[in-house]
């Protein structure tokens, strides 16, 4: 089974590395999957220049991924011009305060592709994943995100058995994906409700609703982090908190395993959070 964490400052401090933390947490469950690992990480002041960033896998032999920065305007005209390219592009998020990265291999690997322990931001997840279904490549990787809203990401742990169902439903109202996995319908499902109800608990407890199978998942966007189990609790999920002192400030944190909490000293108020009732934390507008 896949490995997802995450956490949320209770106060936004702006110099502080929240990756080094979420670094540990994934280290800490690392023996769950060792297929590949991803984070994303949302920091509000990345968004000085009011552009949109579009990160994307381009296939080659070596395989590379490549961030552009454009316009709202012109974000439309961006996606149908790396669809019409060759070699083949995959889309991986949009984003206007979150930074996304994802790849084979381990914790530590991503680390040093991408220096995630030196990450700040006010909250993250993270995901280690196992392939049960699709091949190992860093496309097929968690967050999955979409670019039907900027901003949010998903990791997972179980199995959507209706998402194919799902799927057809929100391409029907004219909803792009850009991959095989059902992670990425959680993604655009929110997305979608987020669009017509403005209301992220609503949306979740939609999904819950509508969703069958085993699953837990974490769902971040720029203002909310939410644990979310199905409605029969088939997979773990829990959370605890971390007071503050020396070392860290206060900080809520979620996980699959105990091990990813304690490890990072969330070990207050720790409870399993209850099945099909989303736990959402939102972020602090306050900043220490």
């Amino acid at each position: 089974m896949c490995g997802i964490c995450g956490i949320m400052l209770e106060s936004y401090i702006p110099d502080f590395s929240i990756g080094s933390i979420l670094f540990q947490m994934m280290e800490s469950q690392q023996i769950r999957a060792q297929d590949s690992t991803g984070v994303a990480i949302f920091n509000r002041q990345s968004n000085v220049d009011k552009l949109y960033t579009l990160s994307y896998f381009r296939e080659t032999l070596e395989g590379y991924k490549i961030e552009e920065k454009t316009t709202l305007e012109k974000l439309d005209k961006l996606l149908v011009k790396l669809k019409q390219q060759e070699p083949r592009v995959t889309i991986i998020s949009s984003s206007k305060e979150m930074k996304l990265v994802k790849d084979v291999g381990l914790a530590r690997d991503l680390d040093s592709r991408y220096n995630i322990r030196s990450m700040k931001g006010s909250h993250g997840i993270a995901h280690l994943r196992i392939a049960t279904s699709s091949r190992v490549t860093p496309y097929n990787s968690h967050p999955f995100s979409t670019t039907v809203i900027p901003d949010i990401a998903v990791v997972h742990n179980g199995e959507i058995t209706n998402f194919s169902k799902l799927r057809n439903e929100l391409e029907l109202q004219g909803y792009p994906f850009y991959s095989n996995c059902d992670s990425e319908v959680i993604a655009v499902f929110i997305a979608d409700q987020i669009l017509k109800h403005g209301n992220i608990e609503r949306a979740h407890h939609e999904f819950i609703k509508k969703a069958d199978g085993p699953f837990t998942y974490l769902l971040a966007t720029d203002k909310s982090l939410a644990l979310v189990r199905d409605k029969f609790g088939a997979r773990k999920g829990i959370f605890g908190y971390n007071p503050g002192g020396d070392k860290y400030p206060p900080f809520w944190a979620m996980a699959t395993d105990l091990s990813a909490l304690e490890i990072v000293g969330a070990n207050m108020y720790v409870e399993e959070s209850q099945p099909g009732k989303p736990i959402i934390f939102y972020k602090s507008d306050k900043q220490s």
